[in-house]
Formats: C-alpha cells, structure tokens, sequence
C-alpha cells in the first residue's frame, strides 16, 4: 500500500504537529479519514462472502471502488488514475483546507506534497472555473487557499511547493483550470517571480510561469474547434470562414480584411517625439479598426471559443495588460510580461501564427502593449518593443499589414532618423534590423506591401536611406572615447545591416531562379559537354540523326543548341532560316523557343523579330491574332523577355491591319492586358476576378486620350472570358515539369506580378522603365484588383531588380564613402563585402550601369 499511503502519510504527519486546542477541526476531519478504513473493514468483515461462494471473483474486479469487499481509499489510491467521487473528494480535501488554513509550515508542506500528488496521479477530475463543471466550488475554493499560503512571511520551501501545485494543476488534463482561478495561478506567480527574496525562487518561478503559458497555448493548438461561428466579425465571408478556424489562409482573409489608412511617417514621428499615446492609439485604431469612415470589429468572441482557445487567450490578454502596468518597482512587471510575450510569440507553432481570426481576437490588445513599449523612455522596455516587433514583422506579417505600417516608421524610422535618439535604444534597433535584414522573403514582402501601394510611406526604401545616412556620418575627432566607441559601432551596425540586404537579395535571386532552371531540365555546363561529346560521335551519319541530337540540345540549352545548329551547317547563319527552323521543326520544347526568342542579343533578337515577322495577322481580330501567335511557343516568365516579345507582336500586327489603332504602342499595352485577363479569368487561385469595368479601365490608365476602342475591349473580354488562350499543353500540366513546380508559383499572388507585369514604353532600351513598368503592375494590383490591408506573399524573382535600383546608388555611395574615409579595418572588410555583394547582384540581374560605378569605384 506505500503507493496508495501518501494521504495516510501526510494526514498522519499533520495530525502530529495538531494542537487539540488550536486546531480541533483539522484532528478531526484527519482523524475521520484515518478511521474511515477501519470502520469499512468492520463492515466488510460482517459481509464476507464465504469461501466458494462464487461471489469473491467478481468483487476483485473492482478493486478500485473503496466500498467494495476490502477496499478502501488507500487500496484505491494505489492505482494511478483512479478518480475520487462523491464523498470520497469531501474525506480527502476537507482536512487538507483546514491545514492550509493553519499557515503552520510543518502543517502547510505536507498537506500542499499531498494535494500536488492527487493531482499529479490524476485522482482528482474537475472544472474549477467552469461554469457548470465538475466539482468546480470545491476545487476553486481548494485552488485559491493554495494561492493564498504565500505571502512575505512564506519561506522559500513553501512558495516551491505552492509553485509545485500550481504547475501540475495547470498541467493536468483531469484537474483542468480555467477562468478566474487560472487567472489567479498566474497572479501569484507573477508576484513570487517580482517580489521573492532568492533568486532561485524568483528563477524558479519565472520558468514555471513560463511553462504553464507555454501548456496552455500547446493545448489551445490541439483543442478541438468548436461548431459555431461566433466570430464578431459581421462580414458574410468571416461568418463562414470560422466554421473552420484552424484551416484559415491568407486566401481565407481576403474577403474580410478592409481598406485602411497609412498615417504619415512624419505624422506618427511627431505623436511619438511627444509620448502622446492617446495620439498614437488612435492612429493604430484608424489601420486596424476604420473601414469606410467606421469603427468595426473583427475575430471571435471568448464566449464562442473552445475552453483550450478561451484559456489560452484570456491569459495572453492579461499579459497583455500587465504589460501596460507601471509600478514603482523598476517597471518589474512590463519588463516581465514583455518578455513572456515575446518568448511566448517566437514559441508558438507555425499554425498559430496563420490563423487570422484568433490574430484578431488578440493583436488589439498586443498592439497596444507594443504601442506604450514602444515609446518608453526605459532602454530595457524598449529593448523588449523591438524583440517583439521583430517577431510580429518575420512571423505574423501576414496578418498584420496595417500594424506593421505604423510600427516600421514608429520603432525603426524614429530611431534611425532621430540624431537625438538615446544611443542605447538605437543600438537596440540596429541590432533587430542585423537580424531581420537577413531574411529575404520579409525584405522582399515589405518593399512589394508597403513601397509598391501608392497610399503607403516607401517603408523599404527609407530604411536603408536612414541606414546610408548613418553609416556615412563623419567621425567627430573631438569626441571622447566614450563617444566615439559608440558612433563606431553605430556605423559599423548600419553598415552591416547594409550589407545583410544586399546579401539577402542574392539568396533571393539564386533561390528563385534555381527552380526555375530545375523546371527547364538545365544541366552543369560539364556535364552538357560530356553529353554533348558522346552522342555527337553516335549521331554524325545522318541529317536526321544530328538534327534529332541539336533538337534534345536544343531543348536543354536553346542558345547553345542554336550555335551548334549553324555551326554544324543544319541551316544557314540568317535569322530567317533559324526562325522558320523554330517555327516548323517538330518535338522543340515549345518553353525553350519562348525563352530563346525573349533572349535580348542581337541575332537571337534578330530571329524574334523574323519569327514574327514569317506570322500574317491580316483581317484577324486581336485575341484571335494572339492565339494564333502563341500557338507555336510558351511566353517566358520573365517580364523584360515578354515586352520584347509582345512588342515587337503588336507592331506586326498593327502593319498587318492598318487604323485599327492609332498607333502600335495602343496595341502593345492591350496584348498584356490580354494576357493578364487570361491568367484571371482562367487560374482558380486568382480571386477576386477581374471584372469587364476593371479590364476597360486598365487599358485606360496608361492614356486616357489614346486607347482601344471601348466596344473593342468588351469584346476582347467577353471572349477571353468565354475561351481560354492555351498558354501550355494539356498534357504538360501532368508530366513531371508539373510536378517539380512549387505549389506557391501556381497561386495567384498579385497574379504573378512579373510575369503579367505592365510593359514598358515601346521606345525605351534601358532597364529602368521595366523596373517601373513592374511597380506600376504591383500598385495597380494591389489598388484595384484587392483591398488593402491584405499582406501579399511575394514570390517573383524579377522583384530584386526594382529594389536595387531603388537603393543600389545610396548602397554604393555608403560603401564608398566607407572606403575613403574609415580607419577601421572591420568597416572596411564590411565595405567590400558589400562592394563584393553589389557587383554579384548587379551582373546576375544584367544591371551593366550600375555594376559597372560597383566596379569603377574600387579603382
């Protein structure tokens, strides 16, 4: 019975330090429990079957059952697991509050060793704070006279017993807390953690405070949701869309977020130079909570919830507020609830931090702690502010669109442009920016969200502009070492933040580019020249064979299966003839004569514009000219290679039909918009659709004096809509170039805002007005084709080059202003590694003018 006899034990040890006089009731609710074996094995004894009475078999069954023949509440304790009922919770707690009651330590500890291990064994099952639960007054009352035995006289084994209990009732799945007395666990262990004498304690306490917001968030991510859909949100779309709470996407989202309003960067400077959080609150209110001048609010109500959600998130809102709290003690208790926020947000799984209804139901109460961090003149508060931003900006940014467009300029703008700025918090957020600057897809995403909106600050841009501008500051030779340590490693944290971006794009490059070689079947260069060797020698007797052989070339690596075309004297070294070889030779990959022909040399150019030049487009209307012309090869996915391609289309085919339209330029701009349209109309991850208005209006934009004519535009709508333009074979889209393509490239992400991007005009050979040509597509996408406040995910590879050529030339003035002036060898090194950086970035994007002032500044 030793695993069975702990409450024996404990109530045995009690009973020892009771006084009859001060504590009668104790010695007699123990003794009652003490006695309440015997008295049943009196009774059992009057009531034993006889031996072979068939009846002994069945009863030791139920050996967990203390009324049974032999059994008592110690035999039943023995099982782990077994659940007390009834009276049997009443015998066993009753003496165990009267203990607490006595704040007689040597009472105290042994009856909190004995609650932790009923509960522990799970033989106690309840709901305290539940309402309608299982034994919730008896439990609660049990749980709050825990929370009351400490107090300043409590010795430290004590307050670890308390904490003890604590844990495992957070713990326990049969002992399960909720509401207020969950509520009250937390409280003491805040005040055990802020106001405990030993450090161990105050230690030990922080990580149990810890664990249990861990338990209880790992719980909510595995609860059960719930059937109802009591999201406050009284949009149609989020009404639905909580039925399934835990499989909610961004695509999810896009119905229901609204519109919002950018403040002014200088705006929201102003508010925070003057602590005005009223000031900033509301402007806060105005991104997240304004939509078409009124207030709305958005995520689901506690009282809908699933318990573990409830749970969950009423603590994370109580840290939330205890965050706000200032004290006189050192502003303990924002420093410790900031930092369980922030441990608490870098912790959860990945699934949380997508799920936009719950996001909702808390980030109000979030932002707003972030906001009152944000401002403080505590370098230690703010340290945690930024901690938790740069988790916010690289784990939930999808869903905090607006907020994050306030928090850049409000935490990292204000700092990084304020010369007055206390030197350790601007410190705190370079060293946030050290860290988020090496993460590609969030640079990538803040510059498409942010400088590609036309309502929103150029958010990516001012950045590195305010990080130019501190890494070029001249060192003051009158200042003190002090001072002059702290400008050194102020420059030297810019300059590394600098040269993190420009790193961070070429992985972006890189990344985004192998796939697609991957998808094309590129090989190694040696490896194709291996090839190329062997089968040669194999197939040098016929015609056939060789051409077979340039063709499988071909395929892999057009350019060079063109060269070696000519060079093996298959067809003549004109443009004509490779073009009429392109157009009427069978088994070519119709991605790679699309790739080849979108090449911008001069005889692959050459051979484009002979390829269009051998189609005949007379008396054809214009989509019907288009399918006609893509029947015989794939648009590239490169933007720059489309414009030439879809340029030099329109102008053949305005010669093939003279005054249909005023001039080609018309022509060329309606070519992309029908390409757009057919990706819209006919790719079911594209919502929402673009309608015939927002088709007529896009071909309106460029010039409102010079356009297609409208009847024109309805008609090309109506049969794009009706018919779509093949873009690839059936067949392709189930073979294993398919199959290799990544999930993301298939969505429908700003459809894709590259490789349906706006082209340039027609008269432009520089590489600006492409880059251009892309912002335009992405703020056109984003104003009129969706709602602001949705963060896009982007995902196109030709988004490097506008970002550098937004920030290359402050780059490149930074680095060399670095070289000239500094005498710091690790600036220095930082220097050319961003020359190194700028002139890989510069030569993979074909950016000769800039690589070129990377190179001649070295000299």
């Amino acid at each position: 019975m030793a695993a069975g006899g702990f409450v024996s034990r404990a109530f045995e040890s009690m009973l020892k330090e009771c006084s009859s006089k001060k504590n009668p009731d104790l010695q007699k609710a123990i003794q009652t429990y003490l006695d309440s074996p015997k008295q049943r094995n009196q009774h059992s004894s009057s009531t034993e079957p006889k031996p072979g009475d068939g009846s002994s078999t069945g009863d030791t069954q139920h050996v967990s059952k203390p009324t049974g023949l032999s059994g008592t509440i110690t035999t039943a304790l023995a099982n782990a697991g077994y659940t007390l009922e009834g009276a049997e919770v009443e015998l066993v707690l009753n003496p165990l509050r009267l203990a607490f009651e006595t704040k007689n330590l040597k009472i105290l500890e042994p009856a909190l060793d004995c609650l932790h291990k009923l509960i522990a064994y799970d033989h106690l099952e309840g709901d305290p704070g539940l309402d309608g639960g299982k034994n919730v007054p008896l439990f609660t009352d049990i749980l709050n006279m825990v929370c009351n035995c400490v107090d300043n006289s409590s010795t430290d084994s004590t307050i670890l017993q308390v904490l003890k209990v604590l844990l495992t009732a957070v713990a326990s799945t049969k002992f399960r807390v909720h509401g207020e007395p969950l509520l009250g666990i937390i409280r003491v262990c805040y005040n055990i953690t802020l106001h405990s004498k030993s450090p161990i304690t105050q230690a030990t306490s922080k990580a149990m405070l810890t664990q249990m917001i861990s338990i209880l968030f790992r719980r909510m991510e595995t609860d059960v949701v719930p059937t109802s859909s009591g999201s406050a949100d009284h949009t149609e779309a989020a009404s639905s869309s909580d039925q399934n709470d835990n499989e909610t996407t961004l695509g999810d989202a896009l119905n229901w977020v609204k519109d919002t309003t950018f403040a002014s960067i200088e705006e929201l400077q102003k508010l925070a130079g003057g602590a005005d959080l009223k000031g900033l609150e509301a402007a806060l209110d105005n991104v997240v909570h304004v939509e078409n001048g009124k207030m709305i609010t958005r995520g689901i109500d506690l009282e809908n919830m699933s318990l573990g959600k409830r749970d969950a998130l009423l603590v994370f809102r109580t840290l939330c507020k205890m965050s706000k709290k200032e004290d006189t003690d050192d502003t303990k208790t924002q420093i410790l609830s900031l930092e369980l926020l922030q441990g608490l947000l870098e912790g959860v799984s990945h699934s949380f931090t997508k799920n936009f209804h719950l996001i909702d139901s808390v980030k109000a109460y979030l932002l707003s702690a972030l906001l009152q961090a944000s401002v403080s003149q505590s370098a230690v508060i703010f340290q945690y502010a930024t901690g938790i931003f740069s988790v916010l900006l690289l784990r939930y940014r999808e869903s905090l669109k607006g907020e994050i467009g306030v928090f850049i300029p409000l935490i990292i703008l204000r700092s990084l442009d304020g010369s007055d700025f206390p030197v350790n918090q601007k410190m705190s957020v370079l060293r946030m920016l050290e860290k988020i600057c090496k993460d590609p897809q969030m640079l990538v995403d803040v510059y498409v969200n942010y400088d590609c909106d036309h309502e929103a600050p150029n958010l990516f841009q001012r950045m590195v502009t305010a990080l130019s501008k501190i890494a070029q500051v001249p060192q003051n030779a009158d200042s003190n070492p002090v001072a002059a340590n702290q400008t050194t490693s102020i420059k030297s944290s810019s300059l590394q933040c600098l040269v993190n971006i420009l790193k961070s794009l070429i992985d972006w490059e890189k990344s985004k580019r192998q796939p697609e070689r991957n998808r094309r079947g590129d090989r190694a260069p040696e490896e194709d020249l291996a090839r190329e060797s062997v089968e040669t020698k194999g197939h040098e007797s016929t015609m056939a064979a060789a051409i077979s052989e340039v063709v499988g070339q071909f395929n892999r690596q057009p350019v060079k299966g063109i060269e070696n075309l000519i060079s093996n004297k298959l067809v003549e070294n004109t443009p004509a003839s490779v073009a009429q070889f392109l157009r009427n030779t069978l088994n070519l990959d119709k991605a790679m004569i699309g790739d080849y022909l979108g090449q911008q040399e001069e005889f692959p150019l050459a051979v484009m514009h002979a390829y269009v030049d051998s189609v005949t487009f007379s008396g054809m209307k214009f989509d019907t000219a288009i399918r006609e012309f893509l029947k015989g090869f794939y648009l590239p996915g490169e933007a720059q290679k489309i414009d030439r391609i879809m340029e030099k289309f329109a102008e053949r085919y305005c010669a093939d039909n003279p005054g249909l339209f005023k001039n080609a330029d018309i022509a060329y701009v309606l070519a992309y918009a029908v390409i757009m349209l057919n990706t819209d109309a006919h790719d079911p991850m594209v919502w929402p659709k673009m309608s015939k208005s927002d088709f007529i209006r896009m071909n309106n934009t460029y010039n409102p004096e010079e356009h297609a004519p409208i009847k024109l535009l309805e008609e090309i709508y109506d049969s794009i809509v009706k018919e779509e333009i093949k873009m690839r074979d059936e067949a392709a889209g189930t073979g294993k170039d398919s199959k290799q393509k990544p999930e993301g490239e298939e969505r429908g992400h700003l459809v894709s805002i590259l490789k349906l991007s706006f082209p340039k005009t027609k008269s432009s050979s520089d590489a600006k007005p492409q880059s251009e040509a892309i912002i335009k597509q992405t703020q056109a996408i984003i104003q009129d084709r969706a709602k602001r406040g949705i963060f896009y995910t982007a995902l196109e590879i030709e988004l490097v080059r506008p970002m550098v050529e937004a920030v290359g030339w402050s780059l490149l003035a930074t680095f060399s202003v670095t070289m000239e002036q500094s005498e710091d060898k690790p600036m220095v090194v930082l220097s050319m590694e961003g020359f190194s950086a700028g002139i890989h970035l510069t030569y993979a994007l074909g950016m000769d003018t800039m690589r070129f002032a990377f190179v001649t500044s070295l000299i």
